[in-house]
């Protein structure tokens, strides 16, 4: 295979692509435009697929939130409640709770709350490369990167409310929990209510605090996701002068990422049936930020970790190995926030690229241009070129 001279940080240094872009401003056209415009300068024939996207994501998720508040009411007053109804009510209340939210949870990123915000036209930037030979490609493998970013109005506060929020939400169900078994073996502690309304009333403070945070257009964006968008500009213009010889390429530039996954959802919701027909053949790389770091998803799950595909990390370790490239698999809790998940409900294998040490940098102002590295661009770059010409020689 040829080397693959990249030009990713180039890109991603003198473009839209690290300058803030949400959704929603004159900047989301503009970053329409120049990749349209890079493409169609490498020789590509770019096309642009039209999908809805609201804020209703981020609305729902405060009213869930809301209600969260009252939950927690409700534990303060099971636990108060005299006799072994107050401890069997104790029991039952944190279970359906738990149950409440990770239920509404699913619906929510469903999109079954599109009626709460304001319905708005958002455009997908797709782009071809066909084999080299004539006859039908063995396979398709795709590429998807977000091409928006997003900041909060409180930087440095939103993801530790978030994660406390959630956390002591837990924890006020637990002693809930527990104080109902308690109860019903005969025990009441006082520590026990105070403790509970402690945890409780600072989870009920974080929660209302976090209500008011608002989305801003003040994050550069570079990391998140200039920095995929750039690697899959540049591998577009690789592959359109060395094209694999039995396998497709599709390049998907997702907009609305930050807002609920629109742009990957859309495309997925019109190209069903054909996705469906060959998801068992085909593949998707979903490359979400290349910073300080080149890392993948390995292993997803909450509570139990399972490989993230059957197949694909495993190459993607051997070829990184081989070519001297330092590609860090990781274990995370979460793996359906990004664009890769509507098309791995339809059982496709997908690949998640992430580069975890920098989330803490990321939805703030300070994830600028100088904290991509530039090398790990180049190596991103290098290695998913290595990895579809592999796949196409298999």
């Amino acid at each position: 295979m040829e080397q693959s001279p990249s030009k990713a940080y180039a890109i991603l240094e003198s473009s839209i692509l690290s300058k803030p872009r949400m959704m929603g401003t004159p900047a989301e056209e503009e970053t329409t435009r120049f990749i349209m415009d890079h493409l169609r300068g490498a020789g590509l024939a770019p096309f642009t697929e039209d999908f809805q996207w609201s804020n209703a994501f981020v609305i729902a998720r405060k009213v869930m939130s809301s209600i969260l508040v009252l939950w927690l009411l409700v534990f303060n007053i099971a636990l108060r409640t005299d006799g072994p109804a107050g401890g069997i009510f104790s029991i039952l209340i944190p279970v359906l709770a738990v149950l409440f939210l990770v239920s509404l949870s699913k619906v929510i990123k469903a999109d079954k709350f599109s009626y709460l915000g304001k319905m708005s036209a958002g455009k997908n930037v797709i782009c071809d490369v066909l084999p080299d030979s004539a006859k039908d490609p063995e396979r398709m493998v795709y590429f998807t990167a977000h091409t928006d970013s997003v900041a909060s109005s409180m930087p440095k506060l939103s993801m530790p409310l978030t994660i406390g929020g959630y956390l002591l939400f837990m924890v006020s169900a637990l002693l809930t929990l527990v104080g109902g078994i308690t109860r019903l073996a005969g025990s009441r502690s006082a520590l026990f209510l105070l403790i509970l309304l402690v945890t409780s009333t600072l989870d009920s403070l974080l929660i209302i605090i976090g209500l008011f945070s608002k989305r801003v257009d003040n994050s550069p964006g570079a990391i998140d996701n200039g920095s995929g968008s750039a690697v899959l500009l540049d591998l577009a213009g690789y592959f359109h002068q060395n094209r694999p010889s039995n396998t497709a390429l599709r390049f998907i530039f997702c907009a609305a990422e930050e807002w609920g996954l629109y742009g990957s959802k859309g495309y997925v919701r019109a190209h069903q049936e054909e996705l469906m027909e060959r998801a068992d053949q085909d593949l998707l790389i979903n490359v979400d930020m290349v910073g300080s770091e080149l890392a993948y998803v390995n292993k997803a799950g909450l509570l139990f970790r399972k490989p993230l595909n059957k197949h694909l990390n495993r190459q993607i370790s051997e070829i990184a190995e081989r070519e001297g490239i330092e590609a860090r698999a990781f274990s995370s809790p979460l793996a359906s926030n990004s664009d890769h998940a509507p098309f791995r409900k339809l059982k496709m294998e997908t690949a998640f690229f992430l580069s975890q040490k920098d989330t803490k940098k990321i939805h703030k102002p300070l994830d600028t241009i100088e904290k991509v590295n530039p090398q790990k661009m180049k190596d991103a770059v290098k290695l998913l070129s290595a990895v579809v010409m592999e796949l196409d020689i298999n």
